[in-house]
């Protein structure tokens, strides 16, 4: 599958106009039920976007901040990412790291978009009756269905957030490769190279890059 699919299929769970401060969560205690309301959800945005999408590629950025990110439990994410790392930097180095892994995410994830063509992908979504209530960490099995191509399957990882009272997606597995461990693979070479600071400082220049066609490495030209 394409790298940018990939990184695509991941925000479909997971970035003006309203405030995402001020937007009503879609809240359901199944996962199933809340990732298939969210992706409906999300599909009507980028068509009633079209048309600002289309004059400026830089609105895909609203579109995953507002309507995505808050399912996203980037924190989590990043606390996985950092893996040993977490250890060995400071409160304000953490805090800092969440804050340009989020912005890089939405701005990686953006770049995704500039090759979506909603009219092609189809989403098919697990029995939610295999939710057993009461569980607050879930896998979410999918399938995406693709025009003229095998179906691919997806697993999304999910945890429940106490704070937000609201199911989260922080793992991505297509066709049993897991996309968070793909990126702490990758993050921590970075750090090898460059310390959690430098590491830090290229993620935010990342994240501040003009959306374009996505480019799946964090130390790519």
């Amino acid at each position: 599958m394409k790298k940018w699919l990939v990184a695509l299929l991941v925000t479909v769970v997971g970035f003006t106009g309203t405030s995402v401060a001020h937007a009503e969560l879609i809240r359901d205690e199944n996962p199933y039920v809340l990732l298939e309301k969210l992706a409906n959800k999300t599909i009507e945005r980028i068509e009633q976007d079209r048309a600002l999408i289309d004059e400026d590629i830089n609105h895909i950025r609203v579109v995953i901040r507002e309507e995505m990110m808050p399912y996203v439990d980037y924190v989590y994410a990043a606390k996985r990412v950092l893996g040993r790392n977490l250890t060995e930097t400071t409160e304000e180095q953490r805090q800092e790291f969440y804050t340009v892994f989020r912005d890089y995410l939405i701005t990686t994830y953006a770049g995704a978009f500039t090759q979506y063509d909603e009219t092609k992908h189809t989403i098919e979504f697990g029995d939610s009756g295999r939710f057993e209530k009461g569980s607050r960490m879930v896998v979410v099995n999918t399938r995406l269905i693709e025009n003229g191509r095998p179906p691919v399957r997806m697993d999304f990882k999910m945890r429940y957030d106490n704070n937000d009272d609201v199911w989260k997606a922080y793992d991505l597995v297509v066709e049993g490769v897991s996309l968070l461990n793909s990126k702490q693979a990758e993050i921590s070479a970075v750090i090898r190279s460059n310390g959690i600071d430098g590491t830090i400082a290229l993620l935010r220049e990342k994240a501040q890059e003009s959306v374009k066609p996505h480019d799946d490495g964090v130390g790519a030209d």
